[in-house]
C-alpha cells in the first residue's frame, strides 16, 4: 500500500560528517536533480548498509511521492519530489 499524505517514510541518501557534532551532510537524489544539506544525526536510519533520511509525504502521484525531508538544505526547502519505488515506509 503506498504512503499517504502526512505518513512518515524514509528517503534513501548518501550520509557524510557534518559541521558540527550532531549533525551530518546529506545528499538525496531527486526527480529534479541532486540537493544536500544537514539533518541532525536522529533524523538518519542506517539499515544494512544503506541509509535514509526520515521525510513526511505531502503528496501522492502515480510514480513518485512529494515529501519534506528532515533536515536543513541548500538550494530546497526540504520539498522534494522522489521515485515511489526508492521510499520506505518508517515503522515505529
Amino acid at each position: 500500500m503506498a504512503p499517504r499524505p502526512g505518513e512518515m517514510v524514509l528517503v534513501p541518501t548518501n550520509v557524510k560528517a557534518g559541521a558540527f557534532p550532531g549533525e551530518k551532510l546529506v545528499t538525496v537524489t531527486t526527480e529534479g536533480g541532486i540537493v544536500s544539506g544537514f539533518a541532525k544525526t536522529d533524523s538518519i536510519v542506517q539499515q544494512g548498509s544503506d541509509q535514509y533520511i526520515f521525510a513526511e509525504v505531502k503528496n501522492v502521484s502515480p510514480t513518485y511521492l512529494t515529501v519534506k525531508l528532515a533536515g536543513s538544505f541548500f538550494t530546497t526547502t526540504g520539498l522534494a519530489d522522489i521515485a515511489s519505488s526508492l521510499v520506505r515506509k518508517a515503522t515505529g
